[in-house]
């Protein structure tokens, strides 16, 4: 029995799980990122001892006052409006009339400023430049993007990994009519392992990317950005701080530290930006290739009806021949040329990630990538291996298949090469037109006609046999999805979700126990 299906607790958590990437990119969660971010910038700041201007009332021109401590009321205040809910996104005063990144901040900063946080007017972001926010924000949603496109990704290789091993031996014939490849014979199992091989390789790319995840530091204003029109009367950062450059560099620390990342990218902020959105652009625009492989070979075996897309009508058990078919091998063909558009546009550095955009760019690539993973795990819960028809289409094809192994056999015997392939031809052409069913025996029949082939008769039946040899597709098997294999090595760091997410099926495959009557 297969183990690709899906129980039915496990099928509401996964569809619980569909909204997860669409939350994290909502309005109500980029708002939430923005005011912690400026929570953590004045808790850093406090902490390192900021000077900070506070106009004093009634003067012409205007004058101001230093101060020199963030208070904790203030604080409290801010920290109280963090989060954002959906309520609040969807209010009057909080609706989204622009769409730009950069003019919705300051909307947002006034929000805080004027309304849910009003003491923290003097303080609220000083001696920072928006790229503060903007940076950060991409690289924490990045951060969370990535952990739960790679949980989702360690998901479908647990399906893949299973319904390969469970098919290890299942017998297919692959062939391209419009390729110089040989029609050959292999199995399901090996196939399927392939798909988890390269699936598996992109999740080590992406853990990679993860890893390498960091802040963007303070972006500070400088002394350079002091020309700009929009920081022409602010406080550069050196200044807030009275001149000391160590309080600079502490505060990019205790930002990293506050936003949980490993790694601070302050100092080289603009290549690492370029070559991690280069890198990312790239492995989705892959992930989308490998789509497209598993949809041409998908229609290759539903063409042939070796195996099938179907829908289980009862969730709590696998596909069976019963259930109707199920296609979604084109949806996954629309996702996954979508999702190597998008990338393509993300990793082209002339491309803004943050401004001009109703949604991020990284959104996009993201909801596409989620969505490619999430239709190819459906469609491998739906599988059904159809052994009459694999089988059927092995039968009739052996002829064929059996040409060029009989050609090397013989010609090692010492027998001509070109007389060979002729006897092989007209006996070809003799059954080309028969029934399907009749072709092999009747082509085995011709053969042991003619002396050649009845001398070498052992030959003959040795190159049957070898059409239908399968000993290789079940190493691969065992090499990429074994125990102990190249997925169960990709697959240790998600065990704990993956347990989680099939919990229900283990409770439905646990056998019955018989509990033992009081008193005896």
């Amino acid at each position: 029995m297969s183990h690709a299906g899906p129980s039915s607790s496990a099928l509401t958590r996964a569809r619980n799980k569909l909204c997860e990437m669409e939350r994290l990119f909502s309005r109500e969660s980029r708002y939430t990122v923005w005011r912690k971010l400026w929570l953590w910038l004045a808790e850093s700041q406090k902490q390192l001892g900021i000077v900070y201007l506070v106009p004093i009332p009634d003067t012409r021109p205007q004058e101001f006052a230093k101060e020199r401590i963030i208070d904790d009321q203030g604080l409290e205040q801010l920290r109280r409006c963090c989060v954002v809910l959906s309520y609040q996104v969807n209010s009057m005063q909080m609706r989204n009339l622009i769409a730009d990144h950069l003019l919705d901040i300051r909307a947002q900063f006034h929000f805080v400023t004027e309304l849910d946080a009003p003491r923290s007017k003097h303080w609220l972001n000083v001696g920072v430049t928006h790229e503060y926010i903007l940076e950060n924000t991409e690289q924490i949603l990045m951060a969370r993007a990535l952990d739960i496109l790679n949980t989702n990704l360690s998901m479908l290789l647990y399906r893949l990994r299973n319904f390969a091993t469970d098919h290890r031996s299942a017998q297919c014939l692959i062939y391209k009519p419009d390729s110089d490849i040989d029609t050959y014979v292999t199995t399901i199992g090996g196939r399927v392992a392939l798909w988890a091989m390269m699936l598996g390789r992109m999740l080590w790319c992406f853990q990679r990317i993860r890893c390498n995840v960091g802040s963007a530091g303070s972006q500070p204003i400088t002394e350079c950005e002091k020309n700009n029109i929009d920081f022409f009367d602010k406080l550069s950062m050196l200044e807030h701080f009275e001149g000391d450059e160590s309080k600079c560099e502490k505060l990019d620390e205790l930002l990293r530290q506050k936003m949980r990342f490993e790694k601070c990218h302050a100092k080289d902020y603009s290549r690492y930006r370029s070559d991690t959105n280069g890198f990312l652009g790239s492995l989705c625009y892959k992930l989308g290739d490998i789509a497209l492989q598993v949809v041409e070979e998908l229609d290759h075996f539903n063409s042939t009806d070796q195996m099938v897309e179907k829908r289980a009508t009862n969730h709590n058990s696998p596909v069976t021949a019963e259930d109707p078919k199920f296609r979604q091998s084109p949806v996954l063909g629309i996702a996954a040329r979508t999702l190597m558009e998008v990338a393509l546009t993300f990793k082209d550095p002339r491309v803004s990630k943050t401004y001009g955009e109703v949604e991020y760019l990284m959104a996009r690539l993201f909801k596409h990538a989620a969505r490619v993973v999430r239709v190819l795990q459906s469609i491998v819960e739906g599988l059904y291996y159809n052994d009459q028809a694999a089988n059927y289409i092995i039968f009739i094809n052996t002829p064929f298949m059996m040409n060029t192994p009989l050609i090397s056999r013989l010609t090692l015997r010492g027998e001509n090469r070109m007389i060979v392939m002729s006897l092989l031809r007209n006996a070809g052409m003799l059954v080309m037109n028969q029934p399907p069913q009749l072709r092999t025996p009747n082509f085995l029949n011709a053969l042991m006609h003619h002396e050649i082939f009845n001398r070498h008769s052992i030959d003959v039946r040795n190159s049957v046999l070898s059409v239908r040899e399968v000993t290789h597709a079940k190493i691969i098997v065992e090499r990429i999805c074994g125990g102990n294999g190249i997925i169960d090595r990709r697959l240790q760091p998600y065990l704990a979700y993956i347990r989680e997410m099939t919990a229900g099926e283990r409770r439905l495959q646990a056998p019955p126990t018989i509990q033992t009557a009081q008193g005896h």
